[in-house]
């Protein structure tokens, strides 16, 4: 009886050491890769990932479980900051900012009690926007070696979400955007050189990428000085049609004169004018257009100067700023002011 006892204990021993010499042979590694095209500009993608508080908009646990609750101690956008937070499963867990390299690269790590996993993002950029490859990697202890080839099947579906959920939470932020119909205010008359076109209304921002540029190339080609910032007049919009004729335009501090059939001088006629600010992408200036005439004419004392025409000005731009949704524009409708009219009581 103990013979046979003994030979079972010494099955039970050779099997566990067959067993650990297999896991031993396995990989204790792994790492799982998912990729995205993103259209926006690198510093916006770098920002959602690098800035720990937009983890609250885009984390793949937040999207499993809308209850988790993100701990910060400090500031969330350096090297070494971090937030904590509770997963759906119930592990405490911690995320840090490792290395940030501005616009390329982001290296952080998600540390529990048991485990750790290092994230690496990528940003490259290509003419639709970026290319955001998301890598984690880690390494597993001997009685999980088993699922090293589960691995991708494991935390792949996850990364494929989070990947989809920053590149929402990027254009949600990118398409911010705000009217505000301030007052009527008094303008001077203004000495400008302007280039004029006509184009379909959808396609009036690229128009205006292309012409501007040209104006401001011939200003700075004769040393001439400039007097603000540049500006688009509306010489007439056919919203039926779809179709605009408009000028680009910078003001000068005088009179030019200018030898380039296709730039050309003119004056503003100066007076009184609607003043509205719009901040956010120049896809949403209709808005802030329509915003400023059902003003007018929810007024009883203004009236829209048809002899006169409107304009807006370009007071922080793309060369501010990458993010459409920090781009100011000021829009200017001509009016007149007139003398309310009387109620009669009969």
């Amino acid at each position: 009886m103990l013979k046979k006892i003994k030979y079972f204990f010494l099955l039970i021993l050779a099997i566990a050491m067959a067993v650990g010499g297999y896991l031993i042979s396995l990989d204790n590694e792994y790492k799982v890769v998912r990729t995205k095209q993103i259209e926006a500009p690198a510093n916006l993608v770098f920002t959602q990932i690098a800035n720990l508080k937009n983890w609250e908009k885009w984390a793949p646990w937040k999207d499993k479980d809308s209850l988790i609750k993100f701990e910060y101690p400090g500031s969330t956008d350096k090297e070494g900051d971090y937030f904590r937070f509770t997963d759906p499963d119930g592990n405490r867990q911690k995320l840090t900012n490792l290395t940030l390299s501005p616009d390329t690269l982001i290296v952080q790590s998600l540390s529990s009690n048991e485990h750790t996993q290092e994230y690496s993002w990528q940003i490259i950029p290509d003419k639709k926007g970026v290319k955001l490859t998301w890598t984690v990697s880690g390494e597993l202890d001997l009685t999980q070696r088993l699922f090293a080839d589960q691995m991708d099947e494991l935390l792949g579906p996850s990364m494929a979400r989070g990947l989809e959920l920053i590149d929402r939470s990027v254009h949600n932020d990118m398409n911010k955007h705000e009217t505000k119909v301030l007052k009527p205010v008094e303008l001077s008359p203004t000495y400008y050189l302007y280039k004029t076109a006509s184009c379909k209304m959808d396609s009036l921002g690229k128009q205006m990428d292309k012409i501007l540029p040209e104006v401001i190339l011939y200003a700075v080609k004769n040393q001439l000085e400039t007097n603000g910032k540049p500006f688009v007049i509306y010489n007439k919009r056919d919203t039926i049609n779809n179709s605009v004729i408009f000028s680009a335009a910078i003001p000068t501090k005088e009179k030019i004169s200018v030898n380039n059939a296709n730039i050309l001088t003119g004056q503003t006629p100066g007076g009184l004018y609607l003043k509205i600010k719009f901040q956010g992408d120049y896809k949403y200036l209709d808005e802030a257009w329509d915003a400023g005439y059902q003003y007018i004419n929810s007024q009883e004392n203004l009236i829209v100067d048809t002899t006169r025409e409107p304009f807006e000005i370009y007071a922080a731009g793309h060369t501010k700023s990458l993010n459409p949704a920090d781009w100011i524009t000021y829009l200017y409708i001509p009016v007149i002011e007139v003398e309310p009219k009387e109620t009669t009581i009969e």
